[in-house]
C-alpha cells in the first residue's frame, strides 16, 4: 500500500485571542490511517474547547474561541502499516493590544550590482498592523525600481536594478496601536570586474620588448591571471608580471616570432570575472628557405635563370647585385618576385657577365642574402697526367708487368660538372672488382687490378661538360 503522507499543511497561524481559529492538514495513503496530536511535544488532552476531525483525507483541530494559552507547537502524526508522517505547526495567540515584535528579523546582504536582491523578514503583534522601509531616514515608497510587500506576518522589500548607490542601512518599521518596532539591515553591492583600459594588440620586431598592461575596476580584492593561449604565464626567464590594485601589465623580454599569438589577462573578484584579449604578432625575418646554386656554368650567348626562395613577414624586397654592384631591369637583366620565389632571368650573356650574383631580401625585422658564381665558357680542357699523353701528341703505348696494379690518371681542365666515360677497345668499362672508377674534383682515374693478357688493349677516357667533350686514350701492353 502507500504510505501515510501529509501533502497539505499550515506551518504557521497567528490569531487574536477571543478569534476562531483551524490547524488543517490534507493527507495521502492507503487506509487503515491513524491521527495523533500533540501539543508542545505532549498528547494533545480531550477538551471542550477545541473539536478534532478526520474525514475525507482531511485532518482539523478547531478552537471556538482561542485564548493566550492556547499557544504553542502542535505536531500532527499520520501514520499507517507502510510508513508514518508529521508536521508541526507554530501557533500563536496574540493580546489584542500586542505592539509588533520580529520572529525573524532584517540580515545583511550582500549583492551584485545591475541585479536584484530582497530584504525579508517576519512580523507578530495585534492587527491591524502597517509596515514602513527606510533607506538611512528617508522612506521607500513602491515604483518601477522598489517593490514592497506584506501579508500574514511576513514583510519584504525587493531593490531591482542595483548600482553602488544602493549599498547601506535599511529598515522596517511595524507600527500598530500599542507600538512600532524597527529591524535593519546593510546592504553590500558587489561591482564585478569591469576594464577600464583593456590590453592593446601590437606588431613588433624580434627581440624587442613587449607590454600588455589593463587597467580595471570592480570590488577589491581582485585576482589577475594571464594566458597565452590555455597556458597561464607566470614570471619568470622572459615574462614578467606586476600586478597592483587595479591594474596589471605583462612584459616580454626578447620576443621571437613564436612568441606570436593570444595573451588573455582574467580579472576575477567574488562577483564574477572578465577577461579580455590581445594579439601579439612577431614579426618574422626575411630569409632564404632555398638559396641560389653555388655556381652556373652559362654557354656564351645563351641564357641564366638564378631562383631562390625567401620567407618573412611582408613587405619583403628583393634587391640583386653583380660584384657588389645592384643590378638594375634591362634587356639583359629581367627580374621577378612571386610567391616567395625570387628570379633573374640573364640573357644574351657575354665573358663580361662571369661574376658573383648576390640576391638580397630585406623587410622590416632584417635581412638575408645568398649567391652564386656565374662562369661564361665556350671551351673545356684535359689535361692528361702519367700514363696518359698529352692531347697534341700520338697515343704512347705502355708494358706492364704481369699481375701488377695499373693506374690510369688524368686531370681535367674546365667548369664542372663532368660526365666521364671509359672505353677499352670500344666496350665501356664499368666499377667492378677488376676496375676501380674514381673521380675527385679535377682529378680523374681508372684502377686495374692484377693486370692479365685480358687486359690487354686501348683505353680511352671522355670527358664532356655544357659546353664540350675532349678524349684521351692509351695502349696498354704485357712486358715479355
Amino acid at each position: 500500500g502507500k504510505p501515510a503522507k501529509i501533502i497539505e499543511k499550515s506551518e504557521v497561524i497567528q490569531v487574536t485571542a477571543g478569534d476562531p481559529a483551524i490547524l488543517e492538514y490534507t493527507v495521502t495513503g492507503t487506509p487503515e490511517l491513524k491521527t495523533k496530536w500533540f501539543k508542545d511535544g505532549k498528547p494533545l488532552p480531550a477538551s471542550k474547547k477545541y473539536r478534532i476531525s478526520f474525514k475525507n483525507n482531511v485532518a482539523q483541530l478547531k478552537f471556538y474561541a482561542a485564548e493566550m494559552q492556547d499557544s504553542g507547537e502542535y505536531t500532527f502524526e499520520i501514520s499507517n502499516d507502510v510508513g508514518i508522517s508529521s508536521c508541526t505547526t507554530s501557533f500563536t495567540v496574540l493580546d489584542r493590544t500586542l505592539p509588533p515584535f520580529f520572529t525573524k528579523p532584517l540580515k545583511n546582504i550582500d549583492s551584485i550590482i545591475s541585479t536584484s536582491c530582497r530584504l525579508d523578514c517576519k512580523i507578530s503583534g495585534s492587527l491591524p498592523m502597517t509596515v514602513s522601509w527606510f533607506k538611512q531616514d528617508t522612506e521607500i515608497t513602491a515604483s518601477a525600481k522598489y517593490t514592497i510587500h506584506f501579508a500574514e506576518g511576513s514583510a519584504s522589500l525587493e531593490i531591482k536594478h542595483l548600482d553602488a548607490s544602493d549599498a547601506g542601512v535599511y529598515i522596517c518599521r511595524a507600527t500598530n496601536s500599542a507600538g512600532s518596532k524597527d529591524s535593519s539591515s546593510t546592504l553590500f553591492i558587489k561591482e564585478p570586474p569591469s576594464f577600464i583600459a583593456e590590453p592593446e594588440s601590437q606588431d613588433v620586431l624580434p627581440a624587442s620588448t613587449v607590454r600588455f598592461k589593463g587597467t580595471f575596476k570592480g570590488t577589491t580584492p581582485l585576482t589577475v591571471k594571464w594566458f597565452k593561449g590555455d597556458t597561464e604565464l607566470i614570471t619568470g626567464g622572459a615574462c614578467y608580471i606586476m600586478t597592483e590594485a587595479l591594474a596589471s601589465s605583462l612584459e616580454l623580454y626578447a620576443v621571437k616570432p613564436n612568441d606570436s599569438g593570444k595573451y588573455i589577462c582574467k580579472v576575477s573578484n567574488v562577483a564574477g570575472s572578465i577577461t579580455s584579449i590581445a594579439n601579439l604578432f612577431v614579426k618574422e625575418p626575411a630569409a632564404f628557405t632555398e638559396k641560389l646554386e653555388p655556381t652556373h656554368l652559362v654557354k656564351k650567348g645563351g641564357y641564366a635563370e638564378l631562383t631562390c626562395k625567401v620567407t618573412g613577414t611582408p613587405e619583403i624586397k628583393i634587391t640583386w647585385f653583380k660584384d657588389d654592384r645592384e643590378l638594375k631591369e634591362s634587356d639583359k637583366f629581367r627580374m621577378s618576385f612571386t610567391k616567395s620565389l625570387a628570379v633573374l632571368h640573364l640573357t644574351d650573356v657575354e665573358t663580361e657577365d662571369s661574376g658573383e650574383y648576390i640576391c638580397e631580401a630585406r623587410n622590416d625585422a632584417g635581412k638575408d642574402t645568398c649567391s652564386t658564381i656565374v662562369t661564361v665558357k665556350g671551351v673545356c680542357d684535359v689535361q692528361p697526367l702519367k700514363q696518359f699523353v698529352s692531347l697534341n701528341s700520338e697515343f704512347q703505348s705502355m708494358e706492364v708487368l704481369k699481375d701488377s696494379d695499373v693506374i690510369l690518371e688524368c686531370e681535367v681542365l674546365g667548369t664542372p660538372p663532368f660526365e666521364v666515360f671509359w672505353v677499352k677497345d670500344d666496350k665501356p668499362v664499368r666499377s667492378s672488382k677488376k676496375h676501380r672508377i674514381s673521380t675527385e674534383k679535377s682529378l680523374i682515374s681508372l684502377h686495374v687490378f692484377r693486370f692479365d693478357a685480358s687486359d690487354v688493349g686501348e683505353y680511352q677516357c671522355r670527358v664532356t661538360n655544357d659546353v664540350g667533350s675532349c678524349l684521351c686514350s692509351s695502349e696498354v701492353t704485357l712486358k715479355g
